[in-house]
């Protein structure tokens, strides 16, 4: 089986396993520089850092056709936008709320990030409800007889609300083709993954639908992340038939900045979480490999310091949202049909 898989360390090239780390380390350094800016009262109220989540928001933003698909991030997905294009100027416009934010002009709350001219959906913060939308364009995809499939990104412990159980079961019964991601740090804010759930894993709460695949990969591992992204992806749009792809990962950090792990998680399971850190471990594959350096991979970190230095200056400069624009958008122009 190995050998048949698209993605393997042996068989990636130096360009695209390059392009791989600069997003990772690019994505990593944002994700840790965010915090200062509220600590400098600039913005960025609310963070949730993505560490521990890698190598399945690599895969998602890797596999993401802005030509085609359409992509609802949630408010971990850091990565995954940059992934799928976004820039570090971009994230940052986001997090600092200003008026040439891409995603809402300054609008959403921070750490929400998209890009509608891309196809990247804004979402709501209420967690899991942008599944249904993500069913939504997905059966737009097959009554148009499009290309491309609808990506949802979400949390395991999201899994528990309506919303996505009305998404994935209307999926299913309407063979949508829609790729539901599941990014599985074991817990929902503060409570561990077995009080939220009566299943390990939250994708076995939806194995008894008819039309419906359900795909696990180590969200941790970049190789087995592209792969299982990529099965997904092809089966759903073969098929017309909803994925569901569970990804297997670990939280790092906190939930947020407004939670504090070491209540909850001890010494002991916290350096743990350190020590399967998917950066760290792609690194680890790159140098041993000889597919890079040490010093390579070193000038490409500094690389990404300079793009994201020059990124804040520019977005520090921006301007800020106008307040008379403050009712903008909050209602639709009124549709006048013209016969």
């Amino acid at each position: 089986m190995a050998q048949n898989r698209k993605y393997t360390l042996d068989n990636c090239d130096k360009k695209t396993l390059k392009k791989w780390y600069n997003l990772m380390t690019l994505g990593r350094q944002l994700d840790e520089k965010a915090p200062n800016y509220l600590k400098q009262a600039l913005g960025w109220s609310y963070h949730a850092p993505y560490a521990g989540h890698d190598g399945i928001q690599l895969a998602i933003g890797q596999h993401f056709d802005k030509e085609n698909d359409f992509l609802f991030p949630y408010y971990r997905d850091m990565l995954t936008a940059i992934s799928a294009g976004l820039t570090a100027e971009e994230i940052i416009l986001n997090g600092i709320s200003k008026a040439t934010d891409v995603g809402s002009g300054g609008r959403h709350m921070s750490n929400h990030f998209a890009k509608p001219k891309w196809n990247i959906q804004n979402v709501s913060s209420a967690t899991g409800n942008h599944t249904l939308h993500a069913a939504g364009v997905a059966r737009s995809i097959k009554l148009y007889k499009s290309k491309g499939v609808a990506i949802s990104s979400q949390g395991e412990s999201s899994t528990s609300e309506g919303y996505v159980f009305e998404a994935i079961n209307g999926a299913s019964r309407e063979k949508l083709p829609v790729i539901f991601v599941f990014q599985d740090n074991q817990y929902g804010i503060s409570v561990p993954q077995r009080d939220q759930s009566a299943n390990r894993r939250a994708a076995e709460n939806y194995r008894g639908m008819k039309n419906l695949k359900i795909m696990y990969c180590d969200g941790r591992n970049v190789f087995n992340s592209m792969n299982t992204m990529y099965e997904a992806k092809k089966f759903a749009i073969e098929n017309s038939i909803p994925v569901i792809v569970h990804a297997n990962c670990v939280r790092i950090h906190s939930h947020s900045n407004s939670d504090a792990h070491e209540l909850y998680r001890d010494d002991s399971e916290r350096h743990c979480a350190r020590l399967s850190d998917p950066l760290e471990r792609f690194r680890i594959q790159l140098i041993h490999s000889k597919k890079f350096t040490e010093d390579e991979l070193i000038a490409l970190d500094k690389e990404a310091k300079k793009m994201i230095s020059a990124a804040h200056k520019k977005a520090l400069v921006a301007p800020d949202p106008d307040p008379a624009t403050i009712f903008d958008f909050v209602m639709p122009e009124p549709f006048v049909s013209e016969k």
